[in-house]
């Protein structure tokens, strides 16, 4: 979608034509949720973290800068939503004893190879699923960041400006986050990191 078709659309949705918010969200979603979904590590999770963000860009839509675009906005919302939640969801478990079904397959694990071979593809799939483990252990706001910086390729300088920290700051829980993942992952590199 082109700024200027977004821009319209906004128009159009600050006019009540609901037809036009169905249009953004429609353009918005796969990333939304896609996003949500490597932060919180579970689908309907992230579901219900993206529904959340376009109601609150629904609702906020005449407060929202004429400057701004509606990717940048629901990015910025999204992980600041996710965080909250892993947040939320540290603390259950902490104080009730919450235990989450941690069999779920990673949505890339179930994307096949057809090149691989059978033990390809065990080890991938072993790999996915120890990374996934790894990234749980991580502080909700270093899994925000390694995941904005590794699976959405943003530059530091976007992540900072995203999450409203200092670069500084985004540098220290990327490195903390991939120094936690090195130590959590050795073992697959036979001991070499």
């Amino acid at each position: 979608m082109t700024p200027e078709q977004e821009k319209l659309l906004l128009e159009q949705v600050r006019d009540g034509h609901e037809a036009a918010f169905a249009e953004l969200v429609k353009a918005h979603s796969p990333r939304t949720i896609g996003l949500a979904w490597r932060m919180v590590g579970n689908r309907a999770d992230a579901e219900d973290i993206a529904q959340e963000a376009f109601l609150r860009l629904y609702r906020g839509v005449f407060s929202l800068r004429e400057e701004s675009r509606v990717a940048t906005w629901l990015y910025r919302t999204v992980s600041n939503l996710a965080i909250d939640h892993l947040r939320r969801q540290k603390l259950r478990r902490k104080l009730f004893f919450f235990r989450r079904n941690d069999d779920e397959p990673d949505p890339l694990e179930l994307v096949e190879d057809p090149s691989a071979s059978p033990g390809e593809l065990c080890l991938a799939g072993e790999t996915g699923r120890l990374l996934a483990g790894a990234l749980k252990k991580l502080s909700p706001r270093q899994r925000a960041i390694f995941t904005l910086r590794h699976s959405e390729e943003m530059s530091l300088k976007e992540i900072a400006e995203l999450l409203k920290l200092e670069e500084g700051t985004v540098k220290v829980h990327l490195h903390r986050a991939v120094k936690a993942l090195r130590k959590e992952l050795e073992d697959l590199q036979g001991g070499q990191t």
